[in-house]
C-alpha cells in the first residue's frame, strides 16, 4: 500500500455532491495529486463507484462504504476481508428481523445491502421499545434513525466511519493530524467527531453541528464548496 503524506477522507451524498460546485472540488483535487482521497459512505460499492465515476473524482486509495462496514482498496476496488470478518461476527439478520418483528408499530422495509437492515416505524415514539428489545435480544447493532422518511436503519454495531477510517490510515501510516475529514450527516459524526482536523459543510445536520469539537471548521458554504474552502485553507 503506498503511503501518503496527507489525505481527504470524505463523505460523498450532501457533502461532495448534491449542492453544486462538484466539477471545482474535482478539479481541485487532480490538480494536487500528492493529497490522496478517501470516501466514506452510506452508499454499496456499486452505487459508491458510480458516482465517483460520474463526476471524475479522483481514484480512491480506499473507499469505507455501507457507513464503514466494507472496505475496498485501491484502484482494482479489492475488497478487505479481515474487515468483512470482523462485520459478521455479531451480525444476525434473521435474529434482528425475529426480534423488532414483535413490536406493534415496526415493519421490515427490505435491505439496501448486505449490512444494513431497514424498518419503518408508524410513531417515533416507538425507538425506545426498540432499543429495549435489541438490548433484551443481546442484539448488537447500530440503529441510524431518519425522520422525515420514518426510516430505522439498522447495522453491525462495528460500522462506524470513525472505525473504518482509523483501520485505513494505520494501514497506509498516514498520521490523524495529516488526515483532513468531511461530512454533513449523522452517519458522519463519530468521524468528525474524532481528533482529526475537518469541516461541517453549511448544509450539515444541526445535531451533529452541536456535537462537533471546537477545530471542526463550520463552513458557510454547502456541499463541495464548503469541503473547497475549508480544504484550501487546511493545506495553504
Amino acid at each position: 500500500m503506498a503511503t501518503m503524506k496527507r489525505v481527504l477522507a470524505t463523505d460523498i451524498d450532501g457533502t461532495l455532491i448534491g449542492h453544486g460546485g462538484e466539477q471545482a472540488v474535482r478539479d481541485y483535487l487532480l490538480d494536487h495529486p500528492e493529497l490522496g482521497v478517501i470516501y466514506l459512505t452510506g452508499r454499496t460499492l456499486s452505487n459508491a463507484h458510480a458516482i465517483i465515476c460520474r463526476y471524475g473524482f479522483p481514484t480512491p486509495l480506499a473507499i469505507a462504504t455501507d457507513v464503514g462496514a466494507d472496505i475496498f482498496w485501491g484502484p482494482n476496488l479489492e475488497a478487505d476481508e479481515l474487515w468483512a470478518f470482523e462485520q459478521r461476527r455479531n451480525w444476525s439478520p434473521r435474529r434482528l428481523r425475529s426480534a423488532l418483528g414483535e413490536i406493534s408499530g415496526v415493519a421490515y422495509r427490505g435491505r439496501s445491502s448486505h449490512w444494513r437492515i431497514a424498518f419503518e416505524l408508524e410513531d417515533p415514539s416507538v425507538l425506545p421499545l426498540v432499543k429495549e428489545c435489541l438490548a433484551e435480544h443481546h442484539l448488537l447493532v447500530r440503529t441510524l434513525w431518519y425522520p422525515d422518511e420514518a426510516r430505522l436503519d439498522v447495522l453491525p454495531c462495528t460500522a462506524l466511519k470513525s472505525r473504518a477510517l482509523q483501520y485505513i490510515l494505520q494501514r497506509i501510516r498516514v498520521k490523524s493530524q495529516n488526515c483532513f475529514v468531511a461530512g454533513d450527516a449523522e452517519n458522519d459524526g463519530d468521524m468528525l467527531a474524532s481528533r482529526y482536523p475537518g469541516v461541517l459543510v453549511a448544509n450539515g445536520e444541526a445535531r451533529v453541528r452541536e456535537c462537533l469539537p471546537e477545530w471542526i471548521v463550520r463552513s458557510r458554504y454547502p456541499g463541495a464548496l464548503g469541503v473547497l474552502d475549508a480544504l484550501r485553507q487546511w493545506l495553504e
